[in-house]
Formats: C-alpha cells, sequence, structure tokens
C-alpha cells in the first residue's frame, strides 16, 4: 500500500513549465502563471505573474518567488 502514495511535493515538480495558481496567506490573495522552478521546501519560482485578490485581476507582476511557508496551495490553472 505504502507504493501508492505519491508525494506532495513530486506532484509539484510535475507542474514545471505548466501555468498554475497559488493561493497565498495575505487575505484573498492568488497569483497566477508560469511555474519556472521548485525547491525541497517548496520556494517556487513564477514567470508572467498576474496578482488575483478577491478574484478580480490586480497587478501584472512577472517573475516573482514565493517562500515556501507562505504558500496556502498550489493547483494548475484552468
Amino acid at each position: 500500500m505504502v507504493n501508492g502514495i505519491v508525494l506532495p511535493i513530486k506532484k509539484v515538480f510535475a507542474l514545471v513549465d505548466s501555468k498554475i495558481v497559488v493561493e497565498i496567506k495575505d487575505e484573498g490573495k492568488k497569483l497566477q502563471g508560469r511555474l519556472v522552478a521548485v525547491d525541497e521546501y517548496l520556494n517556487i519560482h513564477m514567470d508572467e505573474t498576474i496578482e488575483y485578490v478577491n478574484n478580480e485581476r490586480g497587478r501584472s507582476l512577472g517573475t516573482v518567488v514565493i517562500r515556501g511557508n507562505n504558500i496556502l496551495t498550489i493547483a494548475p490553472a484552468l
């Protein structure tokens, strides 16, 4: 049964070079962009990043680095 477990870090590594949405610990803020890199602490590097506040499009941020302990969720963009 243990062989069927997929670690979350492996799921995130599989998303490199694809569009993702990251919810951060800052009241209703989400960032959408292309995942460039991720490390073992889930620190992520994103390109072409757009900020969304309360599900409304905000600023265009470009390249960002987000520290892993500030991340609530990471999901593929639809």
